[in-house]
């Protein structure tokens, strides 16, 4: 339950906020998997920007004339080209050499013979490429990928010849080695082709992928690293080459064989019995990472299917990957065997090694591309720190406990040195003092810190008189569509009246850090009532403020842009501790005296029992307190219709009146399409307000349960739904988003997660999913203000905060796109934050740059055609919920809603 709505100039401040992040975000340093086609520029040798000082060569002809300082393409100086002293054959020793001083990604390289004012034939008929990175203990010989080494070079000494590298080069270092089946003088110019690797991944060690013979060849072909004992190390193939496999890993691709750009392993292969698949990564530098994309197949037809679960470690040394895993799950996808990108969000984690482990969901897990969205950082990081404070956040983080005494014996060994030098042992002592002291300041900081957290928690028992009812560790069997009849046996009620919650270890829990292969489907309280812990979505948060230039003016909006209409709000802002809420909903007026008057109409407000709501779990917390999903004891109906309900506390005393204001706005709230506020208790302690809930839970989540009805194979334990079903849903959201148009009223937040499913299909609209941590990373948090869900805001709300009902038809839209995917992927997977910010920075320049979310698969083009008008640039072209709400009941005429 958030607030309702800033003031004007609140608002006023918010746009400033959100348009400097826009230019901040777009100006952030970023990576992305390696684009081939965007990679084809010119490193300059022919240009100068490769200074003299960085090419060398094994020999010279004569320095000063035919040095390697003029090897350069179309160069015409001097001798007009690079000249080995040697006369060049099979043995290939001579090399001209190349330091990029950066990673960079090699795509192609061209060649020419020597310039020489048409006076001899000197050029290279063939040559080789080498390279070298960081890591490498030796040179590396370029291999097709046929395995062949030798490129054409060139037939006369002025035609420019290019050579396309195929599979890339990723190296700092580069070697032209001209070859010649014949003893003859060779002379080179040069250029290279490519871009530079801002990934800054050095090598990845994984196990080899199988090889089947002529059957299947899942194999990582192209790595340049070494294999021992069916690992590969310290190299980089075909994870990291730019092509991504096709949906069928065993279609023949140009002539490559079966399975290729695909490497493949099995769950039964020997010692792997339950085991994960662990991959290991080592970068240039110390990074900040926000996502890991990877590119998987889900052929499940084929016993192929996206891992189960993740967990991805960090380490700055590559010895120690001790500190807490990010988790990640994927929802198992049995409808659609296409390819696609799986994006692990990994919380701006810091570390220069990471360690990524892929659990099984079928037999064959198959990976095509990986690439990391990461920024680097400054700083001195010690040897042994894996517990880093990230930069942006301006927090602490404490050492490992093996830290501290790795740190201390460094710094003791250098004090008895220095001691040592100068004939006394008085610094050594002056420094164990020092220590003590800073060891008793600390426990004196924790004493503090515990007996102020036992204060809270006294202050919490007396706050609340909700009964608990705590999750036993045994497992329940609650259908969803039949919650009444949940065992009551396997629930039982805490009599005392505190705010203590039972905390069993279980593998939904946080706590709980062993995955196993096969994923348990049990739960051990209603499946829709639980945060499912290791569910992540696709936003992460914005990238590091700190590290970013600081950012030009913000250009104007379009004349005339803003209507007569303004956004008003009868209710004030919450300060501090609703600075950071998600709001519910924000009453709009075309006239800002009419907002005056919103506060007058006094509507009675049912007194809802405490004694009658037993705690089932913490949702979250929202601007004014903590946010529970509560069982109805005893009700019998008198009370409300619903079995479960939402219940609002109150926290502290200085915001009850905001408290008591937005309870009052939600109780004007009447429709069947509309979550209702079914009562409060604002007279005494504690205060909190009561509202639907749903037994099916939220839409968002409902959906990823279900599969189409028309899906092929289909399991017979699926359950389905059919095209008329979500017409019938979506109707349902546009018929309650078109009672708060009536109402001018602008929800902000529109999206799947946010609204509640019955029995039949019944759709109510509210903000439920925006408390829940599983979805905190749909929001981006944009300097001080609240978090935003990004990907289902319009244009005009992003860049310049301008929130309305067609701003609401827009997100609809979205919402609409959600339910014809069945929720399993989230809008723009494909884009980070700052990439979907610079989207819709071309709907603002209105240049037709701009690109809108794919078709989903078998959706009719008349609903498709729906979704491209409410995400029409211009406010006035887009419909409004009446249109839309008549529109989908034409197509849903006749449809009767039954759960199967």
């Amino acid at each position: 339950m958030g607030t309702i709505g800033p003031s004007v100039a609140a608002a006023a401040t918010a746009v400033v906020e959100a348009a400097t992040f826009v230019l901040l975000l777009l100006a952030a340093p970023h990576t992305d998997a390696l684009e081939l086609g965007s990679c084809g520029s010119a490193l300059g040798m022919e240009s100068g920007a490769i200074k003299d000082s960085a090419i060398t060569a094994s020999s010279a002809y004569d320095s000063s004339s035919v040095g390697p300082q003029h090897g350069r393409l179309r160069n015409d100086k001097n001798g007009g080209a690079w000249c080995p002293r040697q006369m060049v054959s099979r043995d290939a020793k001579e090399y001209l050499e190349i330091n990029l001083e950066e990673l960079h990604v090699i795509t192609g390289c061209r060649t020419q013979g020597r310039f020489g004012n048409g006076q001899g034939q000197e050029y290279a008929e063939e040559y080789m490429i080498e390279y070298w990175r960081p890591n490498f203990t030796k040179w590396v010989r370029w291999k097709n990928r046929s395995g062949k080494e030798l490129l054409p070079g060139n037939t006369n000494t002025f035609t420019i010849v290019d050579q396309k590298l195929d599979p890339p080069v990723i190296a700092s270092k580069i070697r032209f080695v001209p070859y010649s089946d014949h003893v003859r003088t060779v002379c080179m110019r040069t250029e290279l082709i490519g871009c530079i690797w801002t990934d800054g991944l050095l090598s990845y060690d994984v196990p080899q992928g199988l090889h089947r013979g002529s059957e299947l060849d899942l194999t990582d072909r192209t790595y340049d690293g070494r294999e021992e004992g069916g690992l590969l190390q310290r190299g980089l193939g075909q994870l990291v080459d730019g092509q991504k496999g096709q949906d069928n890993f065993r279609l023949d691709l140009a002539g490559h064989g079966k399975g290729y750009e695909w490497v493949g392993w099995r769950n039964d292969t020997p010692g792997w019995d339950g085991h994960p698949l662990e991959m290991r990564f080592e970068f240039d530098k110390v990074r900040n990472f926000s996502a890991a994309h990877l590119h998987t197949n889900n052929l499940f037809s084929k016993d192929v299917q996206v891992f189960s679960h993740a967990r991805v470690f960090f380490s700055v040394n590559g010895n120690l990957f001790n500190g807490e895993p990010v988790h990640f799950s994927y929802m198992p996808d049995l409808v659609l065997e296409h390819a696609r990108n799986v994006t692990i969000k990994l919380h701006h984690r810091i570390g220069r090694f990471l360690k990524l482990q892929l659990y099984f969901a079928s037999r064959w897990i198959l990976l095509s591309e990986i690439s990391f969205d990461s920024v680097v950082i400054t700083g001195n990081f010690t040897e042994t720190a894996e517990d880093i404070p990230i930069p942006d956040s301006g927090k602490e983080y404490p050492l490992q406990r093996d830290e501290v005494k790795s740190t201390s014996s460094k710094a003791n060994r250098n004090t008895t040195g220095a001691s040592t030098k100068s004939g006394t042992n008085e610094e050594p002592k002056h420094y164990i003092g020092f220590v003590i002291g800073i060891l008793t300041v600390v426990i004196l900081i924790l004493v503090a810190a515990i007996v102020f957290i036992v204060f809270r928690n006294q202050r919490l028992k007396t706050a609340t008189g909700l009964t608990v009812v705590p999750r036993l560790d045994k497992r329940i069997h609650c259908d969803k569509m039949a919650m009444e009849d949940c065992d009551k046996s396997a629930l039982y009620v805490e009599t005392c009246k505190t705010n203590l919650y039972a905390r069993q270890t279980h593998p939904n829990s946080p706590d709980y850090s062993e995955v196993p292969d096969l994923v348990c489907q049990e739960y051990t309280v209603p499946q829709h009532m639980m945060d499912k812990s290791f569910s992540q979505s696709s936003r992460a948060p914005p990238p590091m403020l700190n590290f970013l230039p600081k950012p030009p003016p913000v250009p104007p909006p379009p004349a005339s842009y803003y209507t007569d209409q303004d956004i008003c709000s009868p209710l004030p802002l919450v300060s501090s501790p609703a600075k950071s809420s998600r709001h519910f909903m924000l009453p709009l007026s075309p006239e800002p005296e009419d907002c005056s008057d919103q506060d007058e109409v006094d509507v009675a407000i049912a007194i809802f029992p405490r004694e009658q709501l037993a705690i089932i779990e913490k949702i979250g917390e929202g601007p004014f307190g903590d946010v529970h999903l509560c069982e109805v004891l005893a009700d019998d109906g008198k009370l409300s219709d619903c079995k479960f309900v939402v219940v609002h506390t109150l926290r502290l005393e200085t915001y009850r009146e905001e408290f008591n204001k937005e309870v009052k706005a939600l109780a004007r709230l009447n429709d069947p399409n509309i979550a209702r506020l079914l009562g409060a208790c604002l007279d005494t302690e504690p205060i909190c307000a009561v509202r639907e809930y749903a037994p099916m839970g939220d839409l968002c989540q409902f959906l990823q349960d279900h599969v189409a009805e028309t899906a092929t194979p289909l399991a017979t334990t699926a359950k389905t739904l059919s095209y008329g079903c979500l017409v019938y849903m979506a109707t349902q959201i546009a018929s309650g988003m078109k009672y708060l148009e009536s109402l001018r009223y602008v929800h902000k937040d529109l999206a799947a997660r946010n609204c509640l499913v019955g029995r039949r299909y019944e759709i109510k609209v509210s903000d439920l999913g925006s408390y829940r941590r599983m979805y905190s990373s749909d929001y981006c948090q944009i300097g001080e203000s609240r978090p935003l869900p990004l990907r289902w805001m319009a244009w005009e709300s992003v860049l310049l905060g301008k929130f309305s009902g067609k701003s609401d038809v827009w997100s609809f839209a979205v919402l609409l796109w959600e339910i014809m995917t069945f929720a399993r992927e989230q809008p723009f997977e494909e884009l980070s934050d700052d990439k979907v910010i610079e989207n819709v920075t071309h709907f603002y320049q209105d240049d037709g740059k701009h690109v809108l979310l794919s078709p989903p698969i078998n959706c009719p083009k008349e609903i498709f055609d729906l979704m491209c008008e409410c995400w029409q640039r211009n406010e006035s072209d887009r419909p409004n919920f009446r249109e839309i709400h008549l529109f989908l009941q034409r197509k849903n005429l006749g449809y009767n809603p039954e759960l199967h």
